[in-house]
């Protein structure tokens, strides 16, 4: 008798046919990752075949066959030391992360964690897959470029490098939301009588705080209404002045 395998290396979660061959109505013992023996019967052809979805590598014996008579006694046998062993592929995962909020023009970082050493598929805003490595800790991250608009980055899939070559569709996206850079500018250049007071107009990205100065000074700030107006009314001015 003999033993052999439809595959010597699989993914995880896959079966593999497990058959033995031999002198037709043989009976035979084998065992599965060195469990307890067990004994099955060759058919008329002189075959028998298991189905079997191992956990992790797996090495299949085969350890006897002999013939019987009518009443099961031995007739002859033989001891038999023949091994096949199964490579079973690693459980496939992979995350994404990198949600955020940028202000226009600035880039961020992405980062992809799962099962070390595979390869993983992405795409950005739906456009064709790109991939990056994870390395030996299952990490790895890059850059965007300068963003102006809201971008997705979605998982694909995440495969193996090495046999059995494995791939695993995934799920999962980071969101980056960009935010227009907001505007402001000032109006009131004027003459005024000296003693007198004027209005300086601030108008842009609605509810926005702006910073200003006058003459120079520290900061100041005030807050733009919901239609993006805000004014100031000066004290009364004797010497010319700067906003």
């Amino acid at each position: 008798a003999t033993i052999s395998v439809s595959s010597s290396s699989i993914c995880n979660g896959d079966s593999v046919t497990v058959t033995f061959t031999g002198t037709p109505n043989a009976t035979f013992n084998y065992s599965v990752a060195g469990g307890p023996t067990q004994t099955n019967v060759l058919n008329s052809s002189g075959l028998y075949n298991i189905v079997y979805t191992p956990t992790g590598n797996t090495t299949f014996a085969l350890s006897n066959v002999r013939m019987l008579d009518g009443s099961g006694a031995v007739i002859c046998s033989q001891p038999l030391n023949q091994l096949v062993a199964v490579i079973v592929g690693p459980v496939l995962s992979a995350t994404i992360a990198g949600t955020t909020s940028v202000c226009s023009g600035e880039t961020t970082v992405i980062t992809f964690n799962g099962t070390p050493n595979t390869t993983v598929t992405y795409t950005v805003d739906g456009g064709s897959n790109q991939t990056i490595l994870l390395d030996g800790t299952g990490s790895a991250s890059l850059t965007t470029p300068t963003l102006t608009v809201n971008t997705v980055y979605d998982l694909v899939s995440v495969a193996t490098n090495v046999a059995p070559i494995c791939s695993e569709n995934q799920s999962g996206s980071a969101s980056i939301t960009v935010v227009q850079l907001p505007t402001a500018t000032i109006s009131g250049s004027t003459t005024v009588c000296s003693g007198s007071t004027t209005i300086i107009t601030f108008s842009g990205t609605p509810n926005a705080e702006v910073t200003y100065t006058v003459d120079g000074g520290s900061n100041q700030t005030i807050i733009l209404d919901t239609a993006g107006l805000a004014t100031v009314t000066t004290p009364a001015l004797n010497l010319n002045t700067v906003y």
